[in-house]
């Protein structure tokens, strides 16, 4: 009966170890789907977000909570539909907004996502205090979601073209045959990294890597492969670690301590 109990109390104990930590707050976030550029449903934001929010407090202690979802078909600039949004909900800010889209000149069509911080209208304080830019920003991450990696057979289009890569595509093989994943044409050397992933998972990295940036001061040099960030964690030259680099999101690891000191409600 003794022996009973303890495995049950060991049981409960090894069950306990996976729950997540309850957050000690949460970073909230408001999407914006610019649906010029870019179509993803409110259930798809949702399960980004949800994803994203697991990471974020498993490096940080801080959830991520939804607090907004709207489809903008306006066609403006990023900085015009954050302040648009930011003078319509005045009295209730979030931390930070998610926009999909392709971005300003298609950057995050090119580079997948890309950061920036805004000036908030004034009487707003964001309880997440940047060290650089002080408490009257909003945090804003822009992220394709129908971004396609790896791409081949678009010829730079936003539909396929052919059925084997064109010009620079798969590392300027050209001729590859294109490999199919998500409804999407990839090269074959990037099915390994992408079986076993959706466009869901893969969003909600880079949706924290760019919240990020506003608490780091080096731009690119806040990486997790720059130089900085290796004399930082006081790696060797040239360090990296696959599962390393995705756990941190390819961000440095040691930004996340200066986002979780940064909370000052």
């Amino acid at each position: 009966m003794n022996r009973l109990l303890y495995l049950l109390a060991l049981l409960l104990a090894l069950t306990a170890c996976n729950i997540p930590p309850t957050p000690t707050d949460n970073f909230k976030i408001a999407v914006i789907v610019d649906t010029t550029t870019d179509a993803i449903s409110q259930d798809q934001a949702e399960a980004v977000i949800a994803i994203a929010n697991e990471k974020l407090i498993d490096l940080t202690g801080f959830g991520l909570q939804l607090v907004g979802f709207i489809e903008e078909d306006s066609g403006v600039s990023v900085k015009n539909l954050v302040t648009d949004y930011m003078g319509r909900h005045m009295n209730n800010l979030p931390n930070g907004i998610l926009i999909f889209s392709v971005g300003d000149e298609d950057r995050a069509k090119i580079n997948r996502a890309y950061a920036q911080q805004i000036p908030a209208p004034e009487g707003f304080r964001n309880a997440f205090v940047s060290p650089h830019l002080g408490d009257g920003y909003m945090y804003v991450a822009i992220i394709q979601f129908n971004h396609h990696y790896a791409a081949c057979g678009y010829g730079s289009m936003d539909t396929i073209q052919s059925s084997i890569s064109i010009g620079e595509e798969c590392r300027g093989e050209e001729g590859t045959a294109c490999a199919e994943w998500e409804g999407m044409q990839v090269c074959p050397s990037a099915l390994p990294f992408l079986e076993g992933h959706t466009p869901i998972d893969l969003a909600a990295g880079p949706v924290i890597h760019e919240i990020m940036h506003a608490f780091g001061d080096q731009g690119p040099e806040d990486h997790y492969t720059s130089e900085t960030c290796q004399k930082a964690m006081g790696w060797e030259p040239g360090h990296y670690d696959l599962e390393e680099a995705e756990y941190y999101n390819d961000f440095c690891p040691f930004v996340y301590n200066v986002f979780a000191d940064s909370y000052q409600p």
